[in-house]
């Protein structure tokens, strides 16, 4: 009943976008040198009856930013130098081309439940119908569901960091129709978030549907490819799921982005009881554009929690708007974006905005490039004036 619901709240609302499919290997898999590099995927390992392939490759970002906190709301300057990420991944084949998988690292996470990223099976029957099990990115928002490292920006915006539900354990059949004129992805997941399982009668269903209309958008954010005609694509998804507050300041599924402390229902923990179930829905549009070097994004994202035991009810809302040109083709990029999350509509001066510019060199598109990025965030605050904090930071990024 619950994936009926979903699909009739998606129903009527425009198609929506977002990343391709599980990407399959050559078709010829007897193809190729037994070991090769190969952009995009990294070297790949071969045998020679061309049944199994493995290809190996990492993410590294590394970053030195500088914060600039409103003193009024009790901030300071500071430093901070970090790697941001590095992922290490695998993906290939096993058997038939049709029989693909992914494992993948996230070793930034070193020591905590988020070390692994990914590790899932796909099959493919067919453009129109492929099966997919495991962890994964659950198809939500389409800024989440790209690369860490093809993104036009060296973070996601405040609004998808609140609302996105990231990766779970489940599965999930997507495919295309139309050369990827509509595409889609519906699955079933546990609903605890990342490396977290639970025994529960709930599970959490999410569609996404994506429409192309002129054609194909090509990977990452930044029209990078110089698109010579105009690209379109737009998209809804959504999602229903039902967690316990598991203590006064938490939930189950604590590793959930949306029920983190910056997440909009984290943020409200104290609407509801302690060891009631809490019932949630959440959906969102979004749109892409690109054309000639400039690029264009926007998604608008919605959240709803109502408590079973004690009728308490929250409503929450989020968006972000981005844009850019590549003033070099294929090398020198100048974005903006502005992002805002209201995380309870009833509640006055608890609202949260940013205005982002960006100026990205790429070397050799995402594979090597330099990012400079300076955020403005405009907090309100119930207790005080609002505070206005400022940080810069310059990233680099190797992804062979």
């Amino acid at each position: 009943m619950a994936a009926l619901a979903l699909a009739g709240t998606l129903l009527g609302a425009p198609l929506a976008a977002q990343a391709p499919p599980a990407p399959a290997p050559s078709s010829d898999p007897a193809a190729g040198k037994p070991i090769e590099y190969v952009e995009g995927r990294g070297v790949v390992f071969r045998t020679p009856d061309g049944l199994l392939e493995a290809s190996l490759g990492f993410n590294l970002q590394v970053r030195f930013t500088h914060f600039d906190l409103d003193a009024a709301a009790g901030g300071a300057d500071a430093d901070e130098g970090r790697v941001r990420r590095f992922k290490l991944y695998l993906s290939g084949f096993a058997w038939s081309p049709r029989l693909t998988w992914r494992f993948q690292a996230a070793f930034e996470n070193s020591g905590n439940s988020r070390l692994l990223d990914d590790a899932w099976l796909n099959y493919r029957f067919a453009d129109a119908l492929q099966l997919q099990g495991g962890q994964y990115k659950t198809p939500f928002t389409r800024e989440e569901l790209f690369n860490d490292g093809v993104l036009q920006f060296a973070e996601r915006s405040i609004a998808v960091n609140s609302f996105k539900t990231s990766r779970d354990t489940g599965l999930m059949a997507q495919g295309s129709f139309g050369k990827e004129l509509l595409t889609y992805q519906a699955g079933v997941f546990g609903g605890a978030g990342q490396s977290t399982s639970r025994a529960t009668n709930h599970v959490m269903p999410v569609l996404r549907l994506v429409a192309n209309p002129l054609g194909s958008m090509g990977q990452g954010e930044p029209d990078l490819q110089n698109h010579p005609t105009p690209a379109l694509s737009v998209g809804a998804n959504g999602f229903l799921n039902t967690l316990r507050k598991t203590s006064d300041t938490s939930f189950e599924g604590a590793g959930l982005d949306y029920t983190s402390a910056a997440g909009w229902l984290g943020r409200n923990v104290g609407l509801f009881e302690t060891r009631e179930d809490v019932r949630i829905k959440s959906w969102g549009f979004d749109a892409q554009f690109k054309w000639r070097g400039f690029f264009a994004q926007a998604e608008y994202l919605r959240g709803q929690a109502e408590g079973l035991t004690s009728g308490a009810r929250l409503y929450a809302y989020g968006w972000y708007a981005q844009a850019g040109y590549c003033v070099l083709p294929g090398r020198l990029e100048l974005a903006t974006r502005y992002s805002f999350v209201d995380p309870n509509r009833e509640t006055r001066h608890d609202n949260l905005s940013t205005a982002t510019g960006g100026l990205n060199y790429y070397f050799h598109r995402h594979n090597l490039k330099l990012q400079l990025d300076y955020t403005r965030t405009h907090r309100q605050r119930a207790d005080g004036a609002p505070a206005n904090d400022q940080a810069v930071l310059v990233q680099a990024q190797l992804m062979p």
